[in-house]
């Protein structure tokens, strides 16, 4: 329990309070405070207290003074100080309801904004929902600073990847082996190529090799070589048979024509006597021997030319030609392309084509000195065309290795006529050296920090998952809960609203509440800024005190849910500002409730009835204390609340303030109030040290007399103000003045005097 302020120095209107009489807290403190006086700095003070945060007061330090800020307070027979803007210890157990709660956690003028929500949801959920929520906060934190690692990170690898490609195509690139050969082939290619088209010209008008035949001797050959005499008279026998077969002439047909030809004479034919000059199977039958035989000597004698013509020296010189030009382009294209060609045995070649030309003209020899004999080819000259033919073979390979070499020659002249091999060379080479750049040691480390700055927030994306499961399903149970408490105490508070609809979300990606406003049975949204004129919400539809209870009851309801609320001290500033007057008696007995169930209650009021309220209905330790303007200072005094309420000293008050505000009043009259009014004030503020029958001199007198460590000394900053006030206003009472009712009176200086006498309690 907060037990006494000891020493405020140097914060907000507090330059040097001290202790003066008994101004020890009890289990219920009511302080009364005019407003400017220090209420929302002691709520300040007692704020970082609780959190142990030192803004609250560095951002509350007295303008102007000398020195530092310095508290002292006595807390549970212990000594707490606020010294080098560090506190030697904080104390937790302390709520409060101010503006500030009300600012940060439920409203802000006319709006409920996201971040109200997402505070206020904190106040809702208590210490378990709060660690759960702080959790996810904290995790939302950690997520957030990674992914800023995650980008820092990513850009080291961006700066090595290639255009076109992502960051996961490139992290799941494998090494490729031999990488280096592979870039060194391809640049070779590559400057091939760049050849080829700085030669374009010339690459064009080349060209390609030319397939080598090699000679062979007609099929004829030996089938001239195998005739003999009978086979060259089956010709024209054929033809006497079809004649005798066509004529019917039966066995002796040939024997009758060989006879019957005997008989002509002078080409007539010796039935019908017709000229038989020109008829052709009369020919035939002439030549039956004589021309088959000429035309086979005829054969014979071509045989020689016809082994010349086809594996003579002409033919070959032919073959060594084209072998002799393919071997040059070759060279040339060797520039452009990977052409090569097996060799071809010239040497060899010629030497079995020699040796199958001289058997094949022995042979012919042999033929032409008896034609109508057959000559047979014998063993030799069969091993010499085998040999012939093997050679065929070596050609079909040299032929294949031909049309290897065009097929890459023609994609060297395709290179002439477009450049996108070029270009997709040097992609290739490129992508050759980004695969080789990939898996340089400083890319590995960037990669690899990478995939772990990744595989950390995979890591916390699931435990904020695991957390916000564990807080949904805690929150289920609590908002409902919460909702009932609200609405009871809305209840209590005569308000014409409950709130509906409690639920929480992650909009922003960390937990908030949310809720309507049910008024006639009809739900309404809270609305924000954006919302559309005209349409019903929290703006348009609560008025400021509807608004002020719904803000008491959201605090309120948090204590009902706080397990520990027998230890908790509970401070709360002006709670029934702007609230409506009906609601003042429940007000009272919530709080008068609230000092039964909790370890201490400290209400802070610059309405003294409102005070007095409570602490008529408290049956229990209170205490009354003010916070008094001494000087340029604030003071914790003694409030004696009695006196403080009387009718006649808050009449008087009003006298004066209608008077300075709206020059209200008579002016003899208002004169007349300033005594009584100082003599009521400071008997509440010092309470006892002044009887009922003592005046305002004898009390200037007892202030300038008494000691420094009398707690009327709180009284002297003002003596001079005082005693300047008196000199003015006893001139207009007869006990001082019988020519009171005479005595000049200056509106103007009245005026004047009011407005110092009203300072006095902060009322100007």
């Amino acid at each position: 329990m907060i037990e006494k302020f000891i020493q405020i120095r140097n914060v907000g209107r507090f330059r040097s309070c001290s202790p003066r009489g008994d101004v020890a807290f009890r289990k219920l403190t009511l302080i009364f405070a005019e407003n400017g006086r220090g209420k929302t700095t002691l709520c300040a003070i007692l704020r970082s207290l609780q959190a142990g945060q030192p803004e609250f007061i560095s951002e509350r330090k007295t303008l102007g003074a000398d020195g530092e800020s310095f508290i002292k307070i006595r807390i549970d027979h212990n000594t707490v100080t606020f010294s080098d803007s560090v506190w030697s210890c904080t104390y937790p157990n302390i709520v409060i309801f101010d503006p500030v709660f009300v600012h940060q956690n439920v409203y802000a003028g006319d709006y409920v904004d996201h971040e109200h929500k997402k505070n206020l949801y904190r106040v809702i959920v208590g210490e378990r929902g709060a660690r759960l929520a702080h959790e996810i906060d904290r995790l939302d934190q950690k997520i957030r600073n990674i992914n800023a690692e995650i980008r820092d990170k990513k850009q080291a690898v961006l700066r090595t990847i290639p255009n076109g490609l992502t960051v996961e195509e490139y992290l799941a690139w494998e090494p490729i082996e031999g990488v280096n050969d592979k870039i060194n082939e391809k640049e070779v290619e590559l400057a091939k190529r760049r050849n080829i088209l700085e030669r374009a010209s010339e690459i064009r008008s080349k060209s390609l090799l030319a397939q080598i035949k090699l000679p062979t001797i007609p099929s004829e050959f030996e089938s001239i070589l195998s005739k003999q005499l009978v086979d060259i008279l089956k010709d024209a026998e054929r033809r006497v048979r079809e004649q005798i077969e066509t004529h019917q002439m039966g066995h002796g047909g040939e024997g009758w024509l060989s006879q019957g030809l005997g008989y002509v004479v002078n080409n007539k034919c010796p039935f019908c006597g017709n000229n038989i000059t020109g008829n052709e199977l009369i020919a035939v039958y002439r030549s039956y021997f004589n021309e088959a035989y000429r035309k086979l000597k005829q054969e014979v004698a071509q045989l020689p030319n016809m082994i010349d013509n086809s594996i003579g020296e002409v033919s070959l010189g032919g073959v060594e030609r084209v072998v002799s030009n393919n071997s040059a382009l070759v060279e040339f294209w060797k520039q452009f392309a990977e052409v090569s060609l097996p060799e071809c045995p010239m040497g060899d070649i010629r030497e079995k084509y020699s040796t199958m030309r001289d058997l094949a003209l022995e042979l012919a020899n042999r033929k032409q000195r008896s034609p109508v004999e057959p000559v047979i080819p014998g063993e030799g000259f069969q091993a010499a065309y085998d040999d012939v033919r093997r050679l065929q073979l070596l050609v079909q390979a040299y032929n294949e290795a031909v049309d290897d070499c065009n097929r890459r020659i023609r994609r060297a002249k395709d290179v002439v006529e477009a450049d996108t091999d070029i270009q997709t060379l040097q992609e290739k080479i490129e992508n050759l050296r980004a695969r080789k750049k990939r898996f340089e040691p400083d890319v590995i480390r960037a990669c690899e920090e990478y995939k772990g700055a990744l595989k950390r927030k995979n890591a916390l994306e699931d435990q904020k998952a695991e957390v916000r499961r564990n807080l949904d399903q805690y929150c289920q149970e609590v908002l409902r809960e919460y909702e009932s408490y609200i609405n009871r105490y809305l209840d209590q508070f005569n308000t014409g609203f409950r709130i509906v609809n409690t639920q929480h979300n992650y909009r922003g990606g960390t937990p908030s509440s949310q809720y309507q406003i049910q008024i006639n049975n009809e739900a309404i949204e809270l609305g924000d800024p954006r919302t559309l004129p005209g349409v019903p919400c929290f703006r348009t539809t609560l008025s400021s005190g509807d608004r002020s209870a719904l803000a008491f009851a959201f605090f309120l309801s948090s204590l009902e849910r706080d397990p520990s609320i027998s230890e908790e001290v509970v401070v709360l500033d002006d709670p029934f500002t702007s609230q409506d007057r009906f609601r003042r008696t429940c007000t009272q007995q919530i709080i008068r409730s609230l000092a039964e169930r909790t370890k201490q209650v400290i209400v802070l009021s610059h309405d003294p009835h409102f005070l007095r309220s409570i602490w008529e209905g408290c049956h229990g330790d209170a205490k009354t204390l003010q916070l008094l303007r001494s000087g340029n200072n604030t003071v914790i005094a003694e409030w004696d609340i009695e006196v403080e309420t009387q009718s006649q000293y808050t009449k008087n008050y009003s006298t004066l303030l209608n008077y300075y505000r709206e020059r209200k009043g008579n002016p003899i009259d208002v004169a007349r109030t300033i005594r009584p009014f100082l003599e009521g004030l400071l008997r509440a503020r010092f309470p006892g040290r002044f009887p009922s029958n003592e005046w305002f001199g004898g009390m200037i007198k007892k202030i300038r007399e008494c000691g420094e460590q009398d707690g009327l000394a709180n009284a002297k900053a003002d003596l001079d103000e005082l005693e300047a006030i008196n000199e003015f206003s006893k001139k207009y009472h007869h006990d001082q003045n019988p020519n009171a009712d005479s005595e000049p009176l200056s509106e103007e200086e009245l005026h004047g005097f009011v407005k110092r006498t009203l300072r006095l309690v902060g009322g100007d």
